[in-house]
């Protein structure tokens, strides 16, 4: 039977004079890419938690009294990022009779949060405050734009423990890389005696512009 008779027949033929009607319509379902429950599981979907962040590039003053400092074991320590949005800022523009329309003028990307734990090795409050206090010590002193400068790259990774035939050897799904970016926010870090947990420390980041490869 063409799909086209068979929806002919489901909605124009009542079921009682139809008695082949569900036997059909379950063996549409199953010759049916569309009904095929397999097809849309078997992808490789990819998980928010399979990600990476690492600094690729800090002014040296936000880490110049700590020694031996090594960027990369920050990558452990960042528990939770933000990939980037973008927003277009717009104006209206209308044609009399018409309907309006939207005319871009500006791209305008947003902030961006991250999250690090603290250990005895790598002390990432000190850094970040370091970064801000030396990015403006007084409201009389401030640093240019070029001396306060870092950067980040950002990785996701697909789901390695579903190898999928598409992309059978793949490791990573993209890399957004964050362009002339500084801490603008460090939030504080409650203590208590009656909570046992570990200490995270919270930044709001600026950066200029985004590349994703």
């Amino acid at each position: 039977m063409a799909i086209s008779d068979f929806f002919r027949n489901l909605f124009t033929q009542p079921t009682e004079n139809n008695p082949g009607l569900e036997e059909t319509l379950v063996a549409s379902r199953k010759s049916s890419a569309v009904y095929n429950i397999d097809s849309f599981k078997n992808q490789n979907f990819i998980r928010s938690s399979k990600f990476a962040m690492q600094f690729t590039k800090i002014p040296l003053f936000a880490y110049s009294d700590i020694r031996g400092l090594d960027l990369k074991k920050m990558i452990f320590l960042c528990d939770s990022i933000e990939f980037p949005g973008q927003v277009l800022s717009t104006t209206d523009y209308r044609i009399p009779g018409q309907l309006k329309n939207k005319i871009s003028y500006a791209r305008d990307v947003n902030e961006v949060n991250f999250s690090f734990y603290i250990n005895d090795e790598i002390p990432v409050y000190r850094i970040m405050s370091n970064w801000i206090y030396g990015i403006s010590s007084t409201s009389t002193q401030n640093r240019y734009f070029d001396e306060i400068i870092g950067s980040v790259e950002l990785t996701q990774f697909e789901d390695t423990t579903y190898t999928s035939t598409s992309s059978r050897n793949a490791v990573t799904n993209m890399y957004v890389r964050l362009i002339d970016l500084y801490p603008l926010n460090l939030q504080s870090m409650p203590s208590n005696w009656a909570d046992e947990g570990y200490h995270k420390v919270n930044c709001s980041f600026y950066f200029r512009d985004i590349e994703i490869v």
